[in-house]
This record gives structure tokens, sequence and C-alpha cells, in this order.
């Protein structure tokens, strides 16, 4: 996909290339007739594998991997540089197993597609080479079931002479239904002639202007004092549309009758509706109630009856955090820890230590007995400062199906977290998760990696 998305912002900086203006003539319309391969396995190993596995070797190169198709196609210009297609596509198909839905095996058939598409190019027609964008929508029958996809492309059409052109693309096409399982590729080639010949549209004829009168838009305001000569108003010579005395060029709110410069003032606080926060309250902090006094208008204020400095909160410890939102009120404390204190780098340390030090019996979550001694020492260490909260995470390796990983993972988070609270720690204080193998620290592929893998994680906060 690195590649395409490369291709892709090529074309955009093309557009915005200006191209020599071409003749306006009428496009008389272009049938093509159309070779192609479609590429049913590459998509299925990108989303089964990554991109640069798909892509490793040479076997997607390689026609023998491809179903050969025919096809004919009408072509239409809509704009100069925008053309609309349909296609009619006969493949002669090698599935792969599973790409059919309910085809466990592979089978061989012929496809008919038929789809519609248009195609944005770089530069206006009449250019030799001029890559283009392409979008669409198509049906087809796939091993006797009909299915849905939408194609987005990229390509060029080559200009051998006016009206014959070579046509390339690569397309994506997106399943939208069922029939199928799975998006695949077409790469095609085509030889386009044109259906007659272009019609020159008729050249317009400028109509001698007129000199300009004095008073050219008739509002009765001579041009010379008229502050919108082009158009008729009653204000100055311009139009007032809400009829409030304010010209619509001068009114902030030209659909709005008002007093206040052109706009309504609701609550008659010196704000316009449309600059007032509370357009329907009095008020002096951007037209809002501010009932303490405290420069904070009462909606935001998180403690409206309460002058305070942090949020219109006060702050008990001056820690720059409002009480309101400190975890720690009567503590100064840090803002990355929500108000608390930093816990000390040691207390981390050894949090860090005895989560390494946990271990289970193989495939279950019961604890094994050398896991408990640093476990009792984190038990210490909360005892010693009630306010410290612990977070358990458990992970597991990619060996068995997701689904058991994540059980595991989680009756294993549950089990610490029972060992605390069995140890006289609130449960409240307590909080865990378990993630699967979502979440790997080292190569699955190895046994060392999986070990390490398979852990533990405790986190200490207020």
């Amino acid at each position: 996909m690195k590649h395409l998305a490369s291709a892709l912002c090529l074309l955009l900086f093309s557009f915005a290339q200006v191209n020599a203006q071409q003749p306006k003539t009428k496009k008389p319309a272009v049938l093509s007739f159309t070779l192609s391969f479609s590429d049913y396995n590459t998509p299925a190993l990108i989303r089964d594998s990554s991109f640069s596995k798909a892509f490793k070797g040479t076997d997607w190169l390689n026609p023998g991997k491809k179903s050969f198709g025919i096809g004919v196609g009408w072509w239409k210009q809509l704009t100069p540089q925008i053309d609309f297609s349909a296609n009619f596509n006969g493949t002669f198909s090698n599935f792969p197993e599973l790409f059919v839905k309910d085809d466990s095996i592979g089978q061989a058939g012929f496809t008919p597609q038929l789809d519609a598409m248009v195609h944005l190019f770089a530069f206006k027609q009449g250019v030799t080479f001029n890559p283009f964008l392409s979008a669409g929508a198509g049906a087809g029958i796939f091993g006797g079931n009909t299915a849905a996809y939408a194609p987005l492309g990229v390509g060029f059409k080559l200009r051998f002479k006016e009206g014959a052109y070579l046509i390339n693309q690569i397309q994506y096409r997106k399943a939208l239904t069922d029939g199928i399982t799975n998006d695949y590729l077409l790469y095609t080639v085509a030889f386009a002639q044109t259906l007659g010949k272009p019609k020159k549209a008729p050249e317009t004829v400028k109509e001698k202007t007129s000199p300009v009168p004095a008073d050219k838009d008739g509002d009765w305001f001579e041009d010379n004092i008229d502050e919108c000569p082009d158009v008729a108003g009653k204000v100055k010579g311009c139009p007032d549309t809400d009829g409030d005395g304010v010209a619509d060029k001068n009114d902030p709110c030209p659909a709005e009758k008002g007093t206040l410069n052109g706009c309504p003032d609701t609550d008659g606080d010196g704000i316009a509706d449309k600059d007032d926060a509370c357009p329907d309250a009095k008020g002096s902090v951007n037209g809002c109630p501010d009932a303490d006094g405290d420069g904070v208008a009462d909606k935001d204020d998180l403690c409206p009856d309460m002058k305070g400095s942090f949020k219109g909160c006060p702050d008990s410890d001056g820690d720059g955090i409002g009480d309101g939102e400190d975890k720690c009120p009567t503590v100064a404390g840090t803002t990355a820890d929500q108000g608390c204190p930093e816990i000390k780098q040691e207390v981390k340390e050894k949090v860090e230590v005895a989560a390494k030090n946990i271990f289970f019996r193989f495939g279950s979550d019961v604890l094994l007995n050398r896991s408990l001694p640093p476990l009792k020492e984190v038990v210490t260490l909360l005892k010693k400062d009630p306010a410290l909260q612990l977070v358990i995470e458990a992970h597991a390796d990619s060996i068995g199906t997701a689904e058991r990983n994540q059980l595991l993972s989680e009756r294993r988070a549950k089990r610490v977290a029972q060992f605390f609270i069995n140890s006289g720690i609130d449960a409240r204080r307590i909080s865990y998760r378990g993630y699967g193998a979502t979440q790997p620290v080292a190569d699955n592929a190895t046994e060392k990696g999986r070990a390490q893998n398979r852990r533990v994680e405790m986190k200490l906060r207020y």
C-alpha cells in the first residue's frame, strides 16, 4: 500500500500544475478493448501477514498466478479533466480456496463483471501522457455467487494521435457484499478508439458594453456618492436586507435585525448575541454571569459560589491545581500526578521488581509460592501510604487462540488483585485488566521472547 500511496500523492501534485489550454470541443465517446489479469491472492496475503511479506519474492509477478480476462468499455468525457466509463469484463478465473463464499477448495469458472467508474485526470484532455485516479461501483458473478465491489484505481492514458489511445490501470476492488470473502486486484491494458469526430462548440460573440450611466444601479444615488454603485440599496446606496438601518456590507448580522451595530442583543448586556456565550442571561464575562466575581463565568466555573484562581476554584495547597480537580487537595503535588506528590523512585522500583517475580502454574492463574514474598513487600508499601492505588495489567504470549489468551490474562490479573484484597488492601484501591497477546514487548517467534511477553505489570498512582 505504501507504493500506491506514493503514486496517489504524485498524481495529486500533478493536479496543481497548470496545463496549456486546449481548444473547446465536444469530445465523442471512446470504445475500448481490454486485456486484464485478476489477482485474487495478494490482498489476502496483505490482510493475513503484511504488505512486505505479500510482495516478497516474485510469485505475485508470475502471470500463472493471475486469471486472464477480456472486456469492452465505453468512455465519455464529462469535463476537460473528468471521464465516465462503463465496462464489461469477462475473466477465466481460478479462484483460491475461501475466496468465493462457502468454497473451501477453490474452483475455476467464467466470471462476468460490469462496472461504472469516474476518472479524474491530472491534465486537460489532449496531452500525450495523462495520469488519472478512478473510483466507482460494480458487480459480478463469482463462482455462482453475485457480489458487489467498489473499484479504486490509478492509471494513465497514452495518446498516439487524436482519437487513438492506450489506457493502463491498476484497480483495487473492495468487496461490498458477501458473495466473495476478500478484495482483489485487477490489472488492465486497453486499446481505445473514438466513435466519430469531435464537434467544435459554437463560438460566443461578445456583446458591446454600453456606457456606464451616472446611476448604473438605478437606486437614485448617483455613482459618485453611492457606496455600492453596482447594487441598488437604500442606505447610502447599499442594500439593508434586515431593515435595521445598517448596510449589509457593514452589518455583521445582515439577516437579523438588531440594535448593536446591526446585531441582536437579547439580554441587553452590550454584547451581541453572536459573540455572547450566554445570549439569554446578562453578564460581564463574555456575556455570561459571574456570581462570585472571580473572572470565570458561572458556566465554566467549577466552583461558582466560591471565588478561586484555578478555573474558579480555590487551590488550598497552592500547587496550581484547583481543589475540585486535585486528588490530594491538602498536600502540594505535581500536575503529572493530578495534584498528588510524586511517587519516590525507590518505591516504583520495588513494585517493578515485584511484578517481574510473579509466576503462575503453567496454563493457569494459580500463583506459585515464590511469587508471594515480593507481593507481600508491595502490600507493606500500600499500607504505609493509604492514598496510593495500584493498577495491575496481565499479558500473554501468542501461543493458543486469542480468546484463550485474553481469558487467561484477565484471570491472572484478577488473581493478583485478589491477593492484595485478601491481604487487607481496600478493593477500591486496586484496579486490574487483562490484555491477552495484544501488547507484546518481545518477538513471539522465540521462546525467550514469549517468556518476556508472559508478564504482569504493576503501576502505582494516587
